[in-house]
């Protein structure tokens, strides 16, 4: 038995931070409904721009039953309510408000279902300054702070964190909520936002504002602001990427005992009673040297020899893959991070595995993304109750589809 299995999920959303929210869920057990409108989520519509490339919607929507509605419609709204009042869950990432004006907000709901976990999914919020403002990934990226130290650039960032975290933390709230509910017997509201996430996950933000009564002497003996230790064009010794012959690898050494198995590991023993290189400040202080030391031995070995010899040393390191290297990783192979699933339109599709390892109740990829209202007569005719010929008669009026 599954952790979440008996609990029903009413999936409501677009693109990726609540589908990657539902997702999980899915993943744990739960029955998933993903409700899209009759011309289909906008990240199906996104994937279909190119065929074939719809094979990717597995990633964030496997595990889930799919019916395609109308809620514009008043039959349409008519069915999302009875499919709330048998469900635990009613996750959307629409802009707030929107639902509320269909009559499928959080007190419309809680008047069918008294203890529904109702979670809302934002940009910013559905209180604060704006709560009427869209956002993507890179906006809420952007505003949590995440960019602030790369002023210079207009690169792309390199993965939707914005909505990949904020996603995994509205799971994370839905299940603190299941546990309130198995306490207390009563639901509730969870207005996440994604600026919230990511701010709460922007470490030198935090840390620059922890620092603001002492940053003057802080910089004095730094000689940079702190954010700029590791997160700018000089490298630090203890902790960075370094030159590989056939790549980079990861180098930590932030111990006294790392520092000075590195430093005879590249050939330079003095390097750990030398002044200038003998604790963290002093490398801050002195850094391009240390690191050109360091990668005269990393530019002579390959990534794998680099990494080999420093682990016999209980150095951490790693190899910074490539997307080809990381696909094909031993030890992601034998975790079950590669799994396939079977589409029967596409047929078998590699999707990423299931990273939370239960040792009694794993996560199991049951099914793949549904096509667009692949299961809207199941649902409306074995869980709603519809008949067959009510069901025919709402696919000629184009409720559902």
């Amino acid at each position: 038995m599954q952790i979440l299995e008996g609990i029903k999920v009413i999936d409501i959303t677009q693109f990726i931070s609540g589908s990657r929210c539902t997702q999980i869920l899915g993943d744990m057990g739960a029955e998933v409904v993903k409700v899209e409108p009759p011309q289909g989520d906008t990240l199906r519509m996104v994937f279909n721009m190119t065929p074939g490339v719809e094979r990717c919607y597995s990633v964030y929507n496997r595990n889930k039953y799919g019916i395609a509605v109308n809620m514009r419609e008043p039959q349409g709204r008519e069915i999302i309510l009875k499919l709330a009042k048998m469900s635990d869950i009613f996750v959307h990432n629409l802009m707030p408000g929107s639902l509320e004006k269909q009559g499928l907000g959080y007190e419309d709901i809680r008047c069918l279902k008294g203890d529904i976990i109702y979670t809302a999914i934002s940009g910013f919020g559905a209180v604060g300054m704006g709560p009427e403002r869209a956002a993507f990934d890179i906006i809420a990226q952007a505003t949590g702070g995440q960019f602030w130290n790369n002023q210079d650039t207009f690169l792309m960032p390199d993965n939707v964190w914005g909505d990949l975290v904020t996603g995994a933390y509205a799971a994370i709230s839905i299940l603190l909520a299941l546990i309130h509910r198995i306490k207390t017997g009563r639901g509730q509201y969870i207005d996440i936002s994604m600026q919230d996430v990511m701010y709460y996950n922007n470490y030198r933000a935090m840390m620059d504002k922890a620092l603001e009564p002492i940053m003057a002497d802080v910089e004095k003996r730094l000689g940079r602001k702190p954010k700029d230790v590791l997160n700018s064009s000089d490298r630090m010794p203890f902790y960075g990427f370094f030159k590989a012959r056939d790549g980079k690898v990861a180098i930590v050494s932030l111990t006294p005992r790392q520092w000075k198995d590195l430093a005879e590991i590249v050939g330079h023993p003095e390097m750990a009673s030398d002044p200038r290189f003998s604790n963290l400040l002093v490398q801050i202080h002195n850094h391009e040297e240390a690191v050109r030391l360091i990668e005269e031995w990393t530019t002579a070995h390959t990534s794998e020899e680099i990494i080999s010899i420093l682990e016999s040393k209980r150095i951490p390191c790693g190899i910074a893959y490539t997307v080809a290297q990381v696909n094909n990783d031993e030890n992601l192979k034998q975790r079950e991070m590669f799994q396939r699933v079977h589409h029967e339109k596409y047929g078998d599709i590699d999707i990423p595995g299931f990273p939370f390892k239960f040792s009694e109740a794993p996560g199991i990829i049951r099914m793949p993304a549904p096509g667009l209202g692949e299961h809207s007569r199941l649902i409306l005719e074995k869980w709603l109750g519809y008949t067959s010929d009510e069901v025919q008669e709402l696919y000629k009026k184009g409720i559902i589809s």
